[in-house]
């Protein structure tokens, strides 16, 4: 029988699953503060575990949860991780089984990392147990597994509360004996195949626009080109499947950018992701028109989407402004709006997305009386507020969507002033005064304090939206004030452009950081320069139809200006360095300055639960704080960027994930599972990592799309690269290691617990060549006293660690 080893650092890699099953659960509780409302509901989920537990697992056949048997074999994953998005409540249930295989009898010790409650067997019997599920940080559970030799089985019962980003994950470490233990299946009848399919399908290849395959293709794989659309419509489509039987080669086409591998049999399917990141590159549709050619050109973009793709349905108002705008009468708008509206009064989160849209849409054009009365009655039954009758799993506190609420109660209270809304137990006039006095109060901390989801190029549009509404329906009081903090975000993303694309540090991040060209705030900026890369940005551009805001002056300028200074939003520091040849931002971890830190107040209690500011506070808690310091478990963070132009890009993360395909957040290019100490000074900027053992992942990588330079040498411990006139080098005090999972040829590893990175950045204006760069960079001798956790670098440069401590970044 063919066995597998244990992966990097003791994990398991190899399992069948079944699930996750995910039954609809509902509650009825309310509560000020939903976040603690949720970890009750977790809890509530949870059954009792048994003593004694065991299964025979075999494909095709049911768990105990109803669900198939499967494979679970992801090559780079450490992890099971069947994280999803849960737009309502639902109880998720998910088992999991592997053979440890002993060479002798004896205990072992090992650690079960999950966010799930879990109860873990070895041989049948009760070996550990995680009595509830957390949204963060990871939890661990350290176990000792009694093997005998031969063959041991190991079973994991886990439960969790589906609600929004869930995530459905669990590992094995084996902690000791890591060289008499092998890895095998339950079911012994798939064992040999499953190894030699996996071992195919994790020595696939992207080269020279071909899929390269490690020996030629069975029948059992096949290859699908991804659809890649903004659009619901088209993305619900089935996929569709092409053999490879008989091919070690396959062109691909050469539009295609992303494409799955596929092997099939009874009872299982092995697949992976693959991606030609060379193929992603800027949009540029209207390099010469006017703006208001430009502009015509963008609403026909949103308008060519039926409806906003949200994986199990679409979000349609924003296509359906820019088609009205447009004057295109689509005879399935209408139908739209109707879907539109059950999905409100379902609250599926984000459903307050389409509430503002909806509003901007009763603003200016008319409704007959169907539609008028079916939209009154899904108003007056939403829930504006977490203290609000009903539960759902809509989010309610961050920036953004605080935002958006506030401004829908406003406006929904302004409406129908006279009619009670039974959720809120007001009348629509008291519910006017209540968004009212809140959305002042968000008003307040923002001009004071700055943006806290600072330059995110995804959420940045949202709030964008958002104040649309504030200026162009609200009181002109209201309106002034959201005016003016609208020019204050685009003021700020213009100042964070370089070569016409933003490129910045940012409060919260997906994986379109690794391109910066594609995303959503390009939009915004396109909207301003025509000549600017173009990313379609969901869509939120659709909320300027009718607006009475127009972009300050300025703004081409400041994108084109050169710019060393340092800025503050919500906590964060930004050091931003722009010059004609490079770019080099990050923010402050530490920041110097932390007594200016605005105080999280989520326990306290009383009147002040009911303020906008222990929302923030809870949204601290939950999406990341921007406070940044060394040691503090991070979320979505983008800490730092070196460009040399929009596609030539550096960065450092720690992955909250092991491998690309995951939906973890922090993920695996975006945010950091940990956070760095970072000095930034003109033209270098230093990072120290240090990974408690209460973390799982034990490595920092480097993305550096090599083909993206017209130069990159890898020379000891640096990597050096040059585009066009900029120069850009990167230490690192560990080994880089090249690694590809979905993108290729774009990844460098560090592996370890401390490591140091030191990036520096010039330009022709000071060296003549790559070569003289590399010299000077030389004499600067870096260094890093791992006892200490001090990195030193020339005469001058010195960064040390100092472990911080921030309670605000917890959370059950």
């Amino acid at each position: 029988m063919k066995e597998w080893e244990l992966g990097n650092d003791g994990f398991v890699m190899e399992y069948m699953i079944a699930g996750p099953q995910a039954d609809p659960f509902e509650a009825e509780e309310r509560a000020e503060n939903q976040l603690e409302l949720e970890a009750r509901l977790r809890a509530c989920v949870v059954t009792p575990k048994k003593k004694y537990l065991k299964m025979s697992p075999k494909l095709g056949e049911r768990a105990q949860n109803g669900c198939l048997w499967s494979v679970w074999v992801q090559g780079n994953n450490c992890f099971i991780d069947v994280s999803e998005f849960y737009s309502t409540l639902q109880r998720i249930t998910l088992t999991a089984a592997v053979c440890l295989n002993a060479k002798e009898e004896g205990p072992v010790r090992a650690r079960i990392w999950t966010y799930m409650a879990a109860g873990i067997y070895c041989n049948g019997e009760l070996a550990g147990e995680v009595q509830r599920p957390v949204y963060k940080p990871i939890q661990y559970q350290d176990v000792v597994f009694h093997l005998k030799k031969g063959r041991n089985q190991i079973l994991c019962d886990c439960e969790n509360l589906g609600v929004r980003d869930t995530r459905n994950l669990l590992g094995i470490q084996i902690m000791d004996h890591r060289d008499r233990i092998r890895v095998s299946l339950p079911d012994l009848d798939c064992q040999n195949q499953v190894f030699e399919d996996a071992k195919f399908i994790r020595q696939l290849k992207l080269e020279h626009g071909e899929l390269a395959m490690p020996k030629e293709a069975g029948p059992e794989v096949s290859v699908c080109y991804h659809r890649e659309s903004p659009d619901y419509e088209v993305m619900r489509r089935p996929e569709v499947w092409t053999a490879l039987e008989g091919k070690v080669r396959e062109r691909i086409p050469e539009k295609t950018a992303l494409l799955s591998i596929r092997i099939q049999r009874p009872g299982y399917v092995l697949k992976r992701k693959l991606e030609f990141a060379e193929r992603r590159v800027p949009v540029h549709p209207s390099p010469t028109v006017t703006r208001e050619e430009n502009w015509n050109r963008i609403l026909r973009e949103i308008g060519e989407v039926g409806s906003l793709n949200r994986g199990d349905f679409g979000f349609p108002i924003f296509n359906i402004l820019a088609r009205k705008q447009l004057g295109i009468q689509d005879p399935k708008d209408r139908g739209r709006l109707f879907e539109m509206l059950e999905l409100i009064e379902r609250r599926v989160d984000c459903s307050d997305f389409l509430v503002c849209g909806l509003m901007r849409y009763m603003h200016r054009y008319e409704m007959d009386q169907e539609l008028k009365d079916r939209t009154k009655q899904v108003l007056l039954n939403y829930r504006y507020w977490m203290d609000m009758d009903g539960a759902d799993a809509m989010c309610f506190w961050s920036e953004n969507h605080s935002l958006m609420f506030y401004y829908a109660a406003v406006e929904a209270g302004r409406l129908y002033q006279e009619e009670y809304f039974p959720r809120a137990g007001m009348l629509g006039s008291e519910l006017y005064q209540w968004g009212r006095k809140r959305l002042c109060q968000w008003l307040d901390d923002t001009e004071t304090c700055g943006f806290e989801e600072f330059l995110s190029t995804v959420y940045m549009c949202v709030t964008f939206a958002a104040l649309l509404n504030v200026i162009d329906f609200c009181e002109k009081d209201l309106s002034d004030r959201a005016r003016a903090l609208e020019d204050r975000l685009v003021e700020e993303l213009c100042l964070q452009t370089f070569k016409k694309t933003v490129i910045a540090p940012m409060g919260r991040v997906y994986r379109e950081v690794i391109y910066p060209f594609r995303q959503g705030a390009q939009s915004i900026i396109h909207c301003i320069d025509p000549s600017a890369p173009w990313a379609y940005g969901e869509g939120w551009l659709a909320f300027l139809t009718g607006s009475t805001y127009c972009f300050p002056q300025g703004l081409t300028e400041k994108m084109e200006q050169e710019v060393c200074c340092r800025y503050t939003s919500g906590n964060a520091k930004i050091v931003l360095e722009k010059t004609e040849n490079y770019c080099l931002t990050s923010v402050e971890s530490p920041r110097k300055d932390r007594d200016d830190r605005w105080k999280n107040i989520r326990r306290e209690r009383g009147e002040t639960s009911r303020t906008h500011m222990f929302i923030k506070s809870l949204n601290e808690c939950f999406h990341g704080t921007s406070a940044f310091g060394p040691g503090i478990y991070g979320y979505q963070q983008h800490m730092w960027y070196g460009a040399l132009s929009p596609e030539a890009v550096i960065f450092t993360n720690h992955p909250g994930a092991t491998a690309e395909d995951s939906d973890m957040r922090p993920g695996y290019w975006y945010g950091n599972g940990v956070m760095p100490a970072i000095k930034q000074v003109p033209g270098i900027l230093g990072v120290i990592y240090q990974i408690p053992e209460s973390h799982p992942i034990h490595f920092t990588h480097v993305y550096c799309p090599k083909s993206r330079f017209d130069r990159a040498e890898q020379k000891g411990k640096w990597l050096f690269l040059q585009k066009a006139q900029g120069f850009m080098g990167l230490w690192c005090s560990e080994q880089l290691t090249a690694f590809d999972d979905t993108v290729f040829d774009s990844e460098l590893r560090a592996y370890g617990s401390q490591m140091a990175y030191l990036c520096i950045c010039g330009s022709r204006q000071q060296w003549d060549t790559l070569d003289s760069f590399m010299a000077w960079a030389g004499s600067l001798e870096p260094f890093y006293e791992s006892e200490k956790g001090c990195l030193r670098a020339g005469a001058d440069f010195e960064l040390t660690y100092q472990l911080s401590q921030d309670d605000t970044q917890y959370l059950l």
